[in-house]
C-alpha cells in the first residue's frame, strides 16, 4: 500500500508520494502531487488538520468516518467530520459568505458546483497538485467530467450508484418461466410474457418525477449516444429536437396504462419507495422495477422487506438495462456525490489526492453504503453480490454519464415527463420547456 509523507521546508511545502515497495499495485496510484506539473507546491502549509462537511448521517457517516480515520493513519493529518442534515445547501452557502468555509465539502448539486466555482469559492484541483490527466485512469470514462467547470477540474466524484439496473425476483421469474431481457425487443416480450402469466409487469413511482427522468436519461443515452446526451444536458441542448420525442415515445412503449401497476392514474399517485414495495414487499403486485443501485438497499431495509436481506440472487436481483435497437451496449447512467476543496493548503491537497486512490475507495466500499468510482477497488470488498455486480457494471462500462436532470440549471424535467406519462400533447410542452431551459442557462 502507498504511504504519503509530507515534508516541509522553510521556503515551501513539497508533497512527495512514494510507493512502499516495487511490487505495489500500480493501478492504485493517483496523481503524484510532487510531479503533476500543477501548482501544488505553492499552497500554504496546513496546520495538521482538516474539516470536512456533508449531509451524510447514519451508516453513510460511519463509512465515511472510516475513510477519514484511514487518511489520518496514512498522513498524520487529523480529519474532523461535520454533518449538516438540515438545509445543507443553505448552511454551506452561509459559511462561505461568512468567510468561514469548511476545508472540504460535498457539493449539493452540479449547478451549485458550477456557481461556486465561477464565483471563486472552490479551489481548482490543479492548484492543489492534482492534475486531471494524472488521475483519469483511476476512473471509468466520463466519471471525472462531472466535476469539470469551464475546462477546470474542481470536484471529485467520491461515491455513486448505477442507474442502469432493472430489479426483479429470480424466484418469481422461475415460477412464471421467464428470463431477464438483453435488448429492448426482449424487454417488450418479457412484459407481455408476464402479463400472459397473469401478473402485472411493472411498478412505477411516478409521483416522484425524478423516477421518470431516470427512465428518460438511460434511454436517451442508449438510443442516441454520448455526444447527443452531452449536448442535450448542456446550454446547447435543444429539447424540441426529434430525439427527445423519439425517446419519450419509446419510454411509453413500456410505461403504458396496461403495463404498470395501478395504471397511469395509480402510478402517478405512487411514491418511489412504495413502488419498490410493490415488487419486493411480502405482498407484491408487480414484477419489475427500474431504478438505481440503491433500490437493493431500500428493498431489503425496514421500509420494504428486511426479510429479503441475505436472499440476494434468489429473492431479489437485477439485470442490466438492455440495448435499444442494437444501440447502447456498455453505456451506463449514474448518480452520485461530488466533493470539492474550499481552502488551499497542504493538508487539503493531501486529502483531495487521497480521495482519488484505490486505498480510500476500498475503505469506503467496505462500509457497504456506496459504490466507489475508482476502477481498481477490488469488488470482493463489497458486502453483497448485488453491490459487487453494480460496481463491476460501472467500472467496466464503455462510458458513463451523470444523471442529466441534475446537470440542468433549476428546471423540472420530472414534471415534463409526468405530463408525457399522462398522455398530454408534448409538442407545445417541449417548446415551453426549451424556453425555460435556455433562460435558466443564461441566468445561472
Amino acid at each position: 500500500m502507498r504511504k504519503f509523507r509530507f515534508l516541509a521546508s522553510a521556503l515551501s511545502l513539497v508533497l512527495v508520494l512514494a510507493a512502499c515497495s516495487p511490487g505495489a499495485d500500480p493501478g492504485s496510484s493517483g496523481a503524484d502531487p510532487g510531479s503533476s506539473g500543477g501548482t501544488g507546491a505553492d499552497v500554504e502549509e496546513g496546520d495538521g488538520s482538516i474539516v470536512v462537511t456533508s449531509l451524510w448521517g447514519g451508516t453513510e457517516q460511519e463509512a465515511f468516518e472510516a475513510v477519514l480515520a484511514a487518511f489520518t493513519e496514512e498522513t498524520g493529518i487529523e480529519a474532523q467530520y461535520e454533518a449538516n442534515r438540515t438545509d445543507y445547501a443553505t448552511v454551506l452557502r452561509t459559511r462561505i459568505q461568512g468567510g468561514e468555509p469548511p476545508d472540504v465539502a460535498i457539493i449539493p448539486g452540479i449547478g451549485t458546483l458550477r456557481s461556486l466555482a465561477r464565483e471563486g469559492s472552490l479551489i481548482p484541483l490543479s492548484e492543489l497538485g492534482v492534475a486531471q490527466a494524472d488521475i483519469e485512469g483511476n476512473y471509468a470514462p466520463g466519471i471525472l467530467d462531472v466535476g469539470v467547470v469551464d475546462d477546470e477540474l474542481y470536484g471529485i466524484m467520491v461515491k455513486l450508484n448505477s442507474k442502469a439496473t432493472i430489479w426483479y425476483s429470480p424466484e418469481r421469474f422461475e415460477e412464471m418461466g421467464v428470463e431477464p431481457a438483453e435488448d429492448w425487443d426482449g424487454l417488450l416480450q418479457l412484459t407481455e410474457d408476464i402479463k400472459a402469466a397473469g401478473a402485472t409487469p411493472w411498478s412505477l413511482g411516478a409521483a416522484d418525477g425524478w423516477t421518470l427522468t431516470d427512465w428518460f436519461e438511460i434511454m436517451y443515452l442508449k438510443m442516441h449516444g454520448t455526444d447527443a446526451y452531452d449536448t442535450l444536458f448542456s446550454p446547447d441542448g435543444d429539447w424540441t429536437d426529434d430525439t427527445v420525442q423519439a425517446t419519450i415515445d419509446k419510454m411509453l412503449e413500456i410505461l403504458s396504462d396496461e403495463n404498470v401497476d395501478g395504471g397511469v392514474d395509480g402510478a402517478s399517485a405512487t411514491a418511489f419507495v412504495d413502488a419498490i414495495g410493490k415488487v419486493f414487499s411480502t405482498s407484491p403486485s408487480a414484477e419489475l422495477y427500474y431504478g438505481g443501485g440503491f433500490v437493493g438497499g431500500i428493498a431489503t431495509g425496514d421500509d420494504v422487506n428486511p426479510d429479503l436481506a441475505g436472499q440476494e440472487g434468489t429473492a431479489i436481483d437485477w439485470f442490466p438495462f438492455p440495448t435499444i435497437d442494437g444501440n447502447g451496449e456498455g453505456l451506463v447512467t449514474y448518480g452520485g456525490d461530488v466533493m470539492a476543496a474550499l481552502v488551499a493548503d497542504s493538508d487539503v491537497a493531501a486529502f483531495m489526492e487521497y480521495l482519488t486512490t484505490a486505498e480510500a475507495g476500498q475503505v469506503w466500499a467496505e462500509g457497504g453504503t456506496i459504490i466507489s468510482p475508482i476502477v481498481d477497488v477490488d469488488t470482493s470488498v463489497y458486502p453483497t453480490s448485488l453491490i459487487q455486480a453494480e460496481a463491476e457494471q460501472v467500472t467496466s462500462a464503455e462510458a458513463v454519464r451523470f444523471d442529466g436532470s441534475d446537470l440542468l440549471p433549476g428546471v423540472d424535467l420530472g414534471a415534463l415527463l409526468q405530463s408525457a406519462f399522462r398522455g398530454e400533447d408534448m409538442a407545445p410542452l417541449l417548446e415551453e420547456f426549451q424556453t425555460q431551459v435556455s433562460t435558466a442557462w443564461e441566468t445561472e
